[in-house]
């Protein structure tokens, strides 16, 4: 099964402190899917490399036991992938679907590890471009919104881009 896991928020707190050392940890114990890719966007501009490199020296502040060894890291740093988004941009998004659909994965997530705020935008842009199809998931990470009102909001645009079962909303 082929899996593409997009992070919006690729070099954020959360994707480096979080999601990346328990990624390579289901990769060291064999639990993510052959023909994976891992692709964490951002707004910085970085090559491939230049974000392994960003991921690997991050992994000096995991619990020794959970750090990498230079081998497994190596084999990890292979799924890896980075993109340059501004979020604000439509052709970013397109340029995205392109990079999601030139694969035709069998699962793609879209994991955003951003501020809610941005929520709303992320998802029309989604919807809007088409990489809400069936095999597509979208990942909100709590807090949704800094109230009642802002979390309905994120809500209502959620559903007008994708259907209730593929939104999974998750607290860390």
């Amino acid at each position: 099964m082929s899996f593409d896991l997009v992070l919006f928020g690729g070099t954020g707190d959360l994707t480096w402190r979080k999601l990346m050392p328990a990624l390579f940890q289901a990769h060291r114990h064999g639990k993510l899917p052959q023909g994976g890719r891992i692709l964490a966007v951002a707004r910085d501009e970085r090559s491939d490399d230049e974000y392994r490199n960003f991921i690997k020296e991050r992994f000096g502040d995991v619990d020794p036991g959970k750090r990498p060894t230079d081998d497994e890291f190596a084999r990890f740093a292979q799924l890896l992938h980075y993109r340059r988004m501004d979020l604000s941009q439509p052709e970013h998004y397109a340029g995205l679907k392109q990079w999601v659909d030139g694969r035709g994965a069998d699962t793609v997530v879209l994991f955003l590890a951003t501020s809610p705020h941005l929520f709303p935008q992320i998802c029309a842009q989604l919807g809007a471009v088409g990489l809400n199809g069936a095999n597509v998931r979208v990942v909100l990470e709590k807090p949704l919104g800094h109230d009642l009102a802002s979390a309905q909001e994120i809500n209502r645009v959620v559903r007008s881009a994708f259907k209730e079962e593929q939104a999974l909303r998750i607290d860390h």
